[in-house]
């Protein structure tokens, strides 16, 4: 045959995908044959490139003709191209491995080669081989085959032997003798081999490894697998290995060092491994000591047993050896294990006549809970007494004078709630006294850079904004063109808009899945037909009036009409909207609400040229509290004036006011004369609303309802409803609102570090607005632990509502809720009892551990503030222990340990029910134990 009928023949059978007649021609070729089909590779590959993939051949993995051809070509270059390496490269090319296609037929593509030298398959198998780099390469299959075929020596290459592992086994495969002894060093054998099981026989790998390699080989490449280091999953088959193995002592005598190795860092299978051969070997006693130094070192409790248990055997012979263990002994003092601890502690107290120097046991015992600790110190400390010392509690911060600030700080850099309150009182007293300074000073701070941004927003959410607003309105009155609502529609020129705010926040409650360009493109398009609808049917205009719609859905439907049409129905048109910044009252929380309102009524002030000579609001004291006499005087400056002061200026004043004023406040307000000091007089004579009585009831989140909490079913879905019985009113509308449980969970609480200071007396009303929505179905509010600093400033009672703020920062911030918890008790105010029945339930009840709150607990208590957080943990543990058929935790455990240890400070006393029921319980686990420790101390005889 001519070359140019064999590269037809090759041709047709490459686009037939023949691979079986090619697995027969291919071999046959000749030298000059295959030169000639060789050199016709390029301008195959590039013909199939440009055809398209037949639609009956077309799949998921194949998206041309090389791809789909990948097989029959690799055998035809393999076959066909000279060297090995240009094959190698051939056979690796990008094209001929498409993504996600399966591996090409390794005993087609070694037939086609089969023809070749043997010395050059053994070459081409080889490169192959050192190409592999993951089991799952698509090479694999053929590099294997290849070095079967050829019996030729695998080269030197880990990825290789993990391949190998991982591959389908083939009955005496002539690569175990060169392949199975570098398992040991391989790395990633482990990895492949973790599924090896001992039982109920060993598994093939166990099995062939056992039976081919020499024992010496094996326990020599284990111990030394061992120490080349890996996780659990990597070294179980070597685990496992070993254990087939079974070395006895006396082959284990010559690696006991090795296996001393492996005791303190090891994993946890290997160290227990390494603990039996050295267990069952002589040694001396300073690697005794050594290994039992070890084993208590670890944090398996299990071994740290074990090794407390040789240890005591060890004493038990040899009670002079005492010294040699103290390390091991110290180490179990810090283990994690009460039970480990335990025993330590019980070892020392049995062996300590043979101890020589305490010194290190007592340093140690330190770390011990202090009921183990005593039983240390009065044993090797003559005359010691458990009184315990506590630190210093702080003493109850007193808040400074409210500073005086004037008009160069503040606003808009600084927006804390002190420097918001100072600088209002600044511009409100510079606007009488001093206007064209007032003017001069503003208008350098608060430049025309800052009107883009403030008018174009249709709604002000900070006070930041209201302020730059106040400021812009008194440097150019009017300049304020008002919301964009209220201004004259324009021709929209794109269907493309930014969703304000306002939008956002709606469409995130309705459609909280409904976002980017698709939800934009769904938004005009609704519009789009609505306003044509509006245009082509006028009638509709009645039955779905325009001007009930959402304000910005009227902006965008007049948008995309004509400018010249009018939608609104004749009848019904509404007036043009009055000037308003405020955002819905209804999505803010209360104190948020007030106080923007507060500042929309000094602003509309500002506007009308009808500011007061002085704000009554602005506190005396840095906590937000306000002198009665301080204001009385602000009263008398207004009338003399013959200006009234503003309605919110006056309810924000009364709601920082003290609760008890003096008898005389009343009538000398009263003579004042006008018409908010009658307002003022009324709320002396009256005194300040009580305290909110808050109730907390839970409710459980099933996802498609609610429900009540049934205390029958441990669920961590669960819902905490703050609400308050409603006071009577005060016939101030604004006032009246803060203090009405809203209706619905707020969203908008961005000025919450000015709630305390608005509120100063009245701490659990600041905390409930704080706490709406704390534990909810939701992701939590906002809220910071600055929050919290803020509400301890605060003065009056303390209840439920400020028990759950700090419960929920114990478990979220840990010890940075130590300072605010140690404040509330220097003030007394500290609702110990219902701070700990709210961690019992949030370890119950929420998604949040109370786990992490106990060594804050722990450091308050340290601090001086040891008896309340006694009264914390009485009541967690009534709520927190495991009830009856529930399986005890750890953290369960670590709580009855820091409460006794909490009981010995404060030297408590009086049985905890839930504690005596689990302490009178048969068996010894840590929790039953601890629960018997503390149950035994509180139950003592004076």
């Amino acid at each position: 045959m001519t070359s140019d009928d064999i590269r037809t023949e090759i041709r047709n059978l490459v686009l037939n995908h023949d691979a079986e007649g090619l697995a027969l021609r291919l071999p046959k070729l000749t030298d000059a044959e295959r030169g000639a089909v060789a050199a016709e590779l390029p301008s195959l590959l590039a013909e199939l490139r440009e055809s398209p993939l037949p639609a009956a051949t077309a799949s998921w993995t194949t998206d041309d003709q090389v791809s789909g051809s990948s097989e029959v070509l690799m055998m035809v270059g393999a076959a066909t191209i000279p060297g090995p390496a240009g094959v190698a490269t051939w056979l690796m090319k990008r094209d001929l491995n498409p993504r996600w296609s399966g591996a090409p037929s390794p005993h087609r593509l070694v037939k086609a080669v089969s023809g070749r030298p043997v010395a050059w398959r053994a070459d081409l198998a080889a490169r192959l081989a050192r190409r592999i780099r993951r089991p799952d390469d698509r090479i694999v299959p053929l590099a294997l085959e290849l070095l079967r075929d050829g019996e030729a020596t695998p080269p030197d290459h880990e990825p290789l032997v993990t391949a190998w592992l991982s591959a389908v086994g083939v009955a005496k495969d002539p690569l175990t003798p060169h392949l199975l002894p570098k398992i040991f060093e391989a790395a990633g054998a482990g990895r492949a081999l973790v599924n090896e099981t001992l039982t109920p026989k060993p598994s093939r790998w166990l099995a062939l490894t056992a039976r081919t390699l020499p024992r010496e080989q094996i326990i020599t490449g284990c111990v030394r697998r061992f120490l080349l280091g890996g996780d659990a999953q990597d070294l179980r088959f070597f685990v496992r290995l070993h254990t087939l193995v079974a070395p006895a002592p006396e082959e284990s005598a010559g690696r006991l060092r090795d296996y001393l190795r492996l005791l303190p860092t090891a994993p946890g299978p290997v160290a227990e491994l390494a603990w039996q051969q050295v267990r069952q070997a002589r040694l001396d006693p300073a690697d005794v000591a050594e290994a039992i130094e070890a084993m208590t070192f670890r944090q398996e409790a299990k071994l740290a047993v074990k090794g407390l248990t040789w240890l005591d055997r060890d004493l038990g012979q040899h009670p002079e050896r005492v010294a040699d263990h103290v390390t091991a002994l110290t180490n179990a003092f810090t283990h994690a294990s009460h039970e480990v601890r335990d025993r330590a502690v019980t070892l020392t107290l049995k062996h300590a006549d043979h101890l020589t120097d305490p010194a290190p046991i007592l340093e140690a015992a330190e770390l011990l809970p202090p009921a183990s600790a005593r039983q240390l110190f009065e044993r090797f400390i003559e005359g010691w007494t458990s009184d315990f010392t506590s630190g210093r509690r702080p003493e109850a911060t007193v808040p400074g004078p409210f500073p005086t600030s004037g008009l160069e700080s503040g606003p808009p850099e600084e927006i804390g709630w002190i420097d918001v309150e100072a600088w209002l009182a600044a511009v409100t007293r510079e606007a009488h006294t001093n206007p064209d300074s007032l003017t001069e000073t503003l208008a350098r701070r608060f430049g025309e850079h800052l009107r883009p941004v403030l008018y174009d927003a249709p709604t002000w959410q900070s006070p930041r904004d209201w302020c730059t607003a106040l400021a812009r309105e008194l440097v150019n009155p009017g300049e304020d063109p008002g919301p964009p609502a209220s201004r004259p529609p324009r021709q929209r020129p794109s269907y493309r808009r930014t969703f304000s705010e306002e939008q956002r926040a709606d469409a995130g409650h309705a459609f909280p899945g409904l976002s980017g360009d698709l939800g934009q493109a769904l938004y005009d398009g609704m519009v789009n037909l609505a306003a044509t609808a509006f245009e082509l049917f006028p009638g509709l205009r009645t039955i779905v009036p325009l001007h009930e719609m959402p304000g910005y859905v009227q902006e965008d439907i007049l948008r995309t009409t004509d400018v010249q049409t009018d939608l609104y129905d004749p009848k019904a048109r509404p007036a043009p909207a009055p000037w308003n910044r405020l955002p819905h009252l209804r999505e803010c929380a209360r104190p948020h609400a007030f106080l923007l309102s507060r500042l929309d009524e000094l602003l509309r002030a500002a506007k009308a040229g009808a500011l007061p000579p002085v704000l009554l609001a602005t506190p005396t004291r840095a906590d937000g509290h306000l002198d009665p006499e301080t204001l009385l005087n602000r009263l008398a400056v207004c009338a003399g004036s013959g200006c009234e002061p503003l309605p919110l200026d006056v309810e924000q004043a009364l709601l920082r006011l003290p609760p008890n004023p003096a008898p005389d406040l009343a009538e000398r307000a009263k003579g004042i004369g006008s018409a908010a000091a009658a307002v003022v007089a009324r709320w002396f004579e009256r005194g300040a609303p009580p305290p909110p009585e808050v109730e907390l009831t839970w409710t459980l989140d099933l996802g498609s309802r609610v429900v009540p909490y049934d205390d029958q079913v441990l669920d961590q879905r669960g819902i905490a409803n703050v609400s308050w019985r409603p006071v009577e009113p005060t016939g101030l509308a604004h006032l009246d609102a803060l203090l009405t449980t809203p209706e619905m969970r707020p969203f908008r609480r961005v000025s919450r570090p000015f709630w305390p200071g608005m509120m100063p007396h009245h701490r659990e009303l600041a905390a409930a607005h704080l706490a709406i929505g704390l534990i909810d179905r939701f992701d939590p509010p906002d809220i910071a632990i600055d929050d919290l600093r803020d509400l301890t400033l605060a003065e009056g009672a303390s209840g439920p509502a400020t028990a759950l703020v700090l419960a929920y920062f114990l478990t979220m911030e840990g010890d940075e809720a130590v300072p605010p918890l140690l404040q509330l008790a220097a003030k007394g105010a500290l609702p110990a009892a219902e701070t700990g029945r709210l961690l019992g339930l949030f370890g119950r009840r929420t998604r949040y551990e109370a786990g992490p709150a106990l060594p804050s607990l722990e450091l308050a208590a340290k601090q001086g503030a040891h008896a309340e957080v006694w009264t914390i943990l009485r009541h967690f543990l009534a709520v927190f222990l495991p009830r009856q058929g529930e399986r005890a935790q750890r953290p369960q455990t670590d709580a009855v340990v820091l409460a006794t240890g909490i009981a010995t400070w404060a030297g408590a006393r009086g049985e905890i029910p839930e504690v005596a029921a689990h302490a009178k319980k048969r068996g010894s686990t840590s929790l039953t134990r601890a629960c018997r420790s503390l149950h035994q101390f509180l139950t003592r005889e004076s």
